[in-house]
């Protein structure tokens, strides 16, 4: 999926001053940024971008353990730099990720993650130019700072290509996709007897929930939601879900709640559901990174935000839709990331309504809710 998002607007810089024919053409680019999968994913659009900008380029990523799996053999980047989300805390570590990264040499590197860490990594590697986020987020090993002018974190990130004379870019992610991860989805679609059009509802919601429960949205909903989506579009859904025993328990409430209208899939890995949410028709679900890669494998996600986090967090596209937990006026001059009527504010309805918004546009017109089919022979009528 590729959407077109033109900058246009003039960005003022900090720090080192710098010749734009310096960065024209880099022959080594570092981006270091090893957070979660759903600021790795919001990344994605910027090594499609240096790709396509420099086709030869050496472009390496500084890169979590746990997020390779997910973009291993992406055609836009040609080493990786596994570490640890606590490596610049031991000594051992900080030397032999200097030694490797000095070894590369790179001649640019970029700072999407804005972290002490990754803003380290950039400085250790040696790298003449270094680029990050100015403004009070700056961090000050980076020596050529960009001012974040945009809200969504995968906007804001392209903004460090300015620095290289790159302005406009093509949204893209190109997800790879191995055929074992493809074969694995595929064969439990068949187990289920879904051969079809599915709705994929995903509960799990990572820990945060378990140390704050008002920030999950109930299974029960999410059966109500399943129900609804064969009722009116002949959808059947699958219930997908993630973790130990107590989110096992959550997905078979959310199957028995649906009354026949969903299906409960096995215990999966990342992967393995970056290749069921390419293959469903609709996505469901409130954990920030599975939305992430739900939408950037090409699926339509219906996205459930708490008050704070949709502005940076939301599926990035028309296509998608987003339900926030409605806020005060107050809360919002605060910032507050966590309404404090937690997710249940979130009505079931709106998220159907949502839902239908999404299937119109994307099912044949005989596959109409029956509440619409009964209003236009009303309207004939």
């Amino acid at each position: 999926m590729v959407l077109s998002k033109l900058f246009t607007m003039p960005f003022p810089f900090f720090g080192k001053t710098h010749s734009t024919k310096e960065l024209a053409d880099p022959r080594r680019v570092l981006v270091s940024h090893f957070g979660n999968v759903s600021e790795a994913v919001q990344g994605m659009p910027v090594f499609v971008a240096l790709r396509h900008r420099f086709p030869y380029a050496d472009i390496a990523w500084l890169i979590g353990e746990n997020i390779v799996p997910l973009v291993l053999d992406h055609w836009a980047i040609n080493r990786f730099f596994i570490v640890q989300d606590d490596w610049y805390k031991h000594a051992s570590e900080v030397r032999r990720i200097r030694q490797r990264l000095q070894s590369f040499a790179p001649h640019v590197a970029l700072d999407p993650q804005n972290s002490f860490g990754s803003s380290l990594a950039a400085w250790l590697s040696g790298a003449k130019y270094r680029i990050g986020f100015g403004g009070k987020q700056r961090r000050r090993l980076n020596n050529i700072r960009v001012v974040a002018r945009e809200p969504h974190r995968i906007e804001r990130n392209l903004q460090l290509l300015q620095p290289f004379g790159i302005f406009g870019s093509d949204i893209g992610f190109d997800m790879p996709e191995c055929e074992k991860d493809r074969l694995a989805a595929r064969s439990i679609l068949h187990r289920k007897g879904l051969h079809g059009n599915f709705a994929m509802l995903y509960i799990s919601t990572g820990n945060f929930s378990e140390h704050c429960p008002s920030a999950r949205w109930q299974e029960e909903q999410f059966g109500i939601v399943a129900k609804y989506l064969l009722e009116q579009w002949n959808l059947p859904s699958l219930i997908v879900w993630s973790g130990d025993e107590s989110e096992l328990r959550r997905a078979e409430t959310a199957v028995h709640a649906a009354g026949g209208a969903a299906l409960q899939a096995p215990w999966t890995s990342l992967v393995e559901r970056k290749s069921l949410s390419k293959l469903a028709t609709i996505f469901v679900g409130s954990e920030t990174a599975e939305l992430q890669i739900a939408a950037a494998v090409g699926t339509e996600c219906i996205g459930l935000f708490e008050s704070a986090s949709a502005l940076e967090n939301a599926p990035f596209g028309r296509e998608h839709r987003t339900v926030q937990v409605p806020t005060t006026n107050a809360e919002r001059k605060r910032k507050r990331s966590v309404s404090p009527v937690g997710m249940d504010a979130i009505s079931p309805e709106l998220v159907c309504e949502k839902c239908d918004e999404v299937l119109t546009e994307i099912l044949r017109p005989s596959t109409l809710p029956m509440r619409q089919v009964q209003h236009e022979h009303k309207k004939a009528a």
